[in-house]
């Protein structure tokens, strides 16, 4: 009945076609072709909306890649198309938009800037020394709505989060870039045959290093990102279809194409194709598109993509304020790049930042540049140390400290504490090596070495800010003194 009902359609008949389809409807409610022929019918008439919604049913209905289902994709994409509008997209966005200032009580700006490197972006007012959060999107990009109303979604989570004190800064420093850049020797090697120039190679990892850090902020947080907009926002869903699948095609080009290829580490590109791979099989959950074979994965990266979605599926219905951030460190370390970047406490960076931007312009200090882009790798030393007896590898530390600065001036010493203040901020692993430190050439320093260098620098420097620090090393520092005095005796 189907069939006749679908050729009718073709003939112009869709009154008739219509008695056969209501049957095959009663029939079996759930019969994919059934469905795509209602899309049909839909599409013939003109109404792309119920055109759009029938052909989505189809495929989600019908999870092999056949006949039916290439012509359900043809009817939705083309009805998809046919639905965006901009005055309806810019009312979308608006009324969110709105809806956002009124609760949070900061004016926020929409922008065109073809200039940024990703789709679209947001920055926060609170990164920015501004009284409004920046929306900037390139014009470009089809169904650019949907971008919008991606980054106004950012917004949103990181301000349930900071109402509940979970948010979290995503930080990366020069020590993390060097562990990743240790992890590509071999490939830095084979470049390096091949004739690549030096500055070229590193210009080139340093790039990695951004997108995969880049990737991996964004990639659990999406899901739950998506998710809100096509449960809350029934009317962008043909923006949300459009968009997402000019992404998942960009990630499919950028992790399959053989120039790509030729040069890029395979290590890195299986990490990447395996988180768009997880974003791939989220699109097909919602729409039934299925994009899965194109990434050309290996079983195994198919496999962990599948475990990182199903992660995400156990937070998927009653997620909480910032479990997101829970789920990106999970997922971190099931790809291994937990050590490229660090997640810290919102409130805690801020304070802290605040204070050495401060004192830092009273001091008539630069501020140094530091890459900021939003398995902790620090967890907080109180929780370590608290209550315990002295560690007297720190006061030993101390002690090479106090004799340093005393070859400093005032002004120096100061300039050393708001430079470390500003390292540490991004966090710092007592355990790790291959620190360095500022005005210390040649050297390089273990964790532990750092936080002795920073209490002390600050205890000289700054000590009515110490406690501030949350270093509990006041034992330690003051065992230090007395070492340091016998030394002098």
């Amino acid at each position: 009945m189907t069939i006749i009902g679908i050729n009718l359609i073709h003939s112009g008949k869709n009154d008739e076609a219509m008695l056969y389809l209501d049957k095959a409807w009663q029939l079996n409610p759930d019969f994919p072709k059934t469905h795509y022929a209602f899309a049909l019918r839909a599409a013939a008439e003109h109404n792309n909306k119920n055109a759009f919604e029938m052909a989505v049913v189809a495929m989600l209905k019908n999870p092999i890649q056949d006949l039916l289902y290439q012509q359900s994709f043809k009817v939705a994409n083309t009805a998809a198309n046919a639905l965006l509008d901009a005055q309806m997209g810019d009312g979308i966005v608006q009324e969110f938009a709105n809806r956002l200032e009124k609760k949070y009580g900061k004016k926020i700006v929409i922008q065109k800037d073809a200039s940024i490197k990703t789709a679209a972006k947001i920055e926060f007012a609170e990164n920015y020394q501004r009284d409004y959060h920046l929306v900037k999107y390139k014009p470009d990009y089809p169904a650019v709505h949907h971008l919008i109303m991606h980054e106004l979604t950012h917004l949103l989570l990181a301000a349930e989060a900071r109402e509940n004190s979970r948010n979290k800064r995503f930080v990366s420093d020069e020590e993390n870039k060097k562990r990743f850049l240790r992890s590509l020797e071999k490939d830095t090697r084979k470049m390096s045959k091949k004739g690549y120039d030096e500055a070229v190679i590193n210009e080139y990892y340093t790039s990695l290093f951004t997108g995969m850090n880049g990737q991996i902020f964004n990639a659990p947080i999406d899901l739950f990102i998506e998710d809100y907009l096509y449960q809350n926002f029934p009317k962008l869903r043909p923006y949300q279809f459009i968009s997402l699948l000019g992404l998942i095609n960009e990630g499919i080009h950028a992790t399959t194409d053989p120039n790509i290829l030729t040069i890029a580490p395979l290590a890195i590109m299986s990490k990447s194709k395996t988180l768009n791979l997880a974003s791939a099989i989220h699109y097909m959950k919602l729409y039934g598109v299925n994009l899965i074979e194109e990434h050309k994965g290996t079983n195994t990266e198919k496999k962990l993509a599948e475990q990182l979605y199903g992660e995400y599926q156990q937070y998927q219905n009653e997620r909480g304020s910032g479990d997101e951030y829970d789920l990106l460190l999970s997922w971190a370390r099931k790809l291994y790049v937990q050590n490229y970047f660090a997640l810290v406490d919102d409130t805690d960076y801020r304070l802290h930042s605040d204070l050495i931007a401060r004192l830092c312009a009273e001091a008539k200090v630069d501020m140094p540049a530091i890459d900021t882009p939003e398995d902790e790798k620090m967890k907080t030393f109180t929780d370590v140390h608290q209550g315990k007896d002295i560690n007297l590898a720190v006061s030993q530390y101390m002690v090479e400290a106090l004799q340093y600065f005393k070859k400093l001036t005032d002004s120096e010493i100061n300039t050393f504490a708001l430079q470390i203040g500003l390292k540490c901020a991004d966090g710092i692993s007592p355990d790790n090596e291959g620190y360095t430190l500022p005005l210390i050439e040649g050297r390089t320093f273990t964790g532990y070495q750092v936080l002795a260098y920073y209490y002390v620098s600050w205890a000289k420097a700054f000590p009515e800010y110490l406690e501030q620090l949350e270093l509990p090393f006041d034992k330690e520092y003051e065992f230090a003194k007395e070492m340091a005095d016998m030394g002098e005796n």
